[in-house]
């Protein structure tokens, strides 16, 4: 009634306090105690002055009820807004389970298939106007990557052997090269089952049996090749560093 500034002077209390109380509705203890001595002085006041006494009293008496209900209302607020903050933590703990179990789960199976064996390795079918599948040409193919998986390497390297392509150089270095083109096709026939020229038809397991019991003679043969070029080789160069 007064403004916030004579209510002050009134109180007793500092212009920002009444201000702060005022604008955060709630009663600080310097507040309470000074309206609390406000309300006595009025009450003390109230044999002489009667009527105007009285009506300040009751004003202060209403102004501690409103207080006092806002204090209640503010406890109730928080208290339920703490329940409903442990409810909601409950519920995010519900939803995060099967999440969480789905994951585990999904990362379980994910490591039943990365550890499931595969088996050997097999060509698949080719499209339609090219070689059946895995049979292997001097020509390259357009879908060799597809075609030969894997073993798409060995072919390549293989075809260079195969056609004289990387094969210069002295009677060890070619002979070196023989052996390499024979570990090439035992590896092509046996762990990928490949079909090689001058065969055009893929190898049934009797003929493949067959194919790879030659080329490792040949293999055992290229190698005591090599073996006796390159001791024939050290042989000459010692000579001629004698000499």
């Amino acid at each position: 009634d007064r403004g916030k500034v004579a209510a002050a002077e009134a109180l007793g209390v500092n212009y920002r306090t009444m201000v702060a109380c005022h604008e955060s509705r709630r009663v600080s203890p310097r507040m309470r105690r000074a309206l609390e001595e406000y309300r006595d002085a009025a009450v003390d006041d109230g044999d002489e002055q009667g009527d105007d006494g009285g009506g300040v009293a009751e004003k202060v008496v209403s102004l501690e009820e409103r207080v006092m209900a806002l204090e209640k209302a503010h406890g109730t607020l928080v208290e339920t807004l703490d329940a409903q903050g442990k409810r909601l933590a409950e519920l995010e703990g519900r939803v995060e389970g099967p999440e969480e179990g789905e994951r585990q789960r999904d990362e379980a199976d994910a490591s039943e298939v990365e550890e499931e064996p595969r088996g050997p390795w097999r060509p698949p079918r080719r499209d339609h106007g090219l070689p059946d599948a895995g049979v292997v040409t001097l020509e390259e193919q357009p879908d060799e990557k597809h075609a030969f998986g894997p073993a798409a390497p060995l072919v390549a390297e293989w075809r260079g052997l195969r056609t004289g392509a990387v094969t210069s150089g002295g009677r060890v270095a070619r002979a070196t090269a023989s052996m390499r083109r024979w570990e090439l096709e035992i590896a092509m026939l046996g762990d990928f089952h490949l079909t090689l020229p001058p065969e055009t038809q893929p190898l049934d397991a009797s003929r493949r049996e067959d194919h790879l019991r030659w080329r490792r003679d040949a293999l055992a043969a290229a190698s005591a090749r090599a073996k006796r070029l390159r001791w024939l080789r050290r042989a000459l160069t010692l000579g001629l560093r004698w000499r």
